[in-house]
């Protein structure tokens, strides 16, 4: 499916319907990096609930510290709070009623994911395909610090609090056995590990 389709089940139709963008592409990568169908769901509905306030015109601010979605789907409030909430939102204009059946639950979520994406979830995949995954989410960090460290030491040159000629920063990695003491580097750790006999 492309990202200009949309399929018929309820996390199709509620994305479009809330102009939710590139919503397939996220969920995929989300769920193969590991992240769990409830967070995945509950990311997904309070992206909808701050679409919703942000269409009415609705303060971010007000807002931000408000249990939101807990009033309108969850039992984490008292029936006096969730009432007063939602009271507050239809005074800003919310349909209610509307974006609380347009919430989406955790069965929802998962029958998009396999059904209508053909998703393979991070239990299926094959030893290699995890190392990979492993190599290149490390890897990024790796790089992002480095970006950060040496931006870091350049504000700090510019602003005089230290000094060295021509600064190159270098990230490494390194995992020790607890139990053999070997050292190793993270690709050293993936492809061949320590020397500690297995299991």
């Amino acid at each position: 499916m492309s990202e200009d389709d949309s399929c018929g089940c309820k996390v199709g139709r509620v994305a479009a319907s809330y102009g939710h963008s590139n919503v397939d592409a996220w969920l995929l990568e989300e769920w193969q990096d590991g992240t769990s169908i409830r967070s995945l769901t509950e990311e997904f509905n309070e992206e909808l609930v701050e679409r919703e306030l942000a269409a009415v015109g609705a303060s971010r601010l007000t807002w931000s510290k408000t249990p939101v979605y807990e009033a309108l789907h969850t039992d984490e409030l008292s029936e006096p709070e969730r009432i007063e909430i939602r009271r507050e939102l239809e005074r800003a204009g919310v349909d209610v009623e509307q974006l609380g059946a347009d919430l989406v639950s955790h069965q929802t979520v998962y029958r998009h994911l396999k059904n209508c994406l053909g998703a393979v979830g991070p239990e299926e995949k094959t030893a290699d395909e995890r190392r990979e995954q492993a190599r290149d989410r490390v890897y990024a960090l790796q790089q992002r610090a480095s970006v950060v460290t040496e931006s870091t030491v350049e504000s700090l040159q510019t602003a005089g609090v230290t000094a060295v000629g021509d600064p190159e920063v270098l990230v490494d990695i390194s995992v020790v056995c607890r139990d053999c003491g070997q050292s190793m580097d993270f690709d050293q750790l993936l492809t061949s590990g320590c020397g500690c006999p297995s299991e």
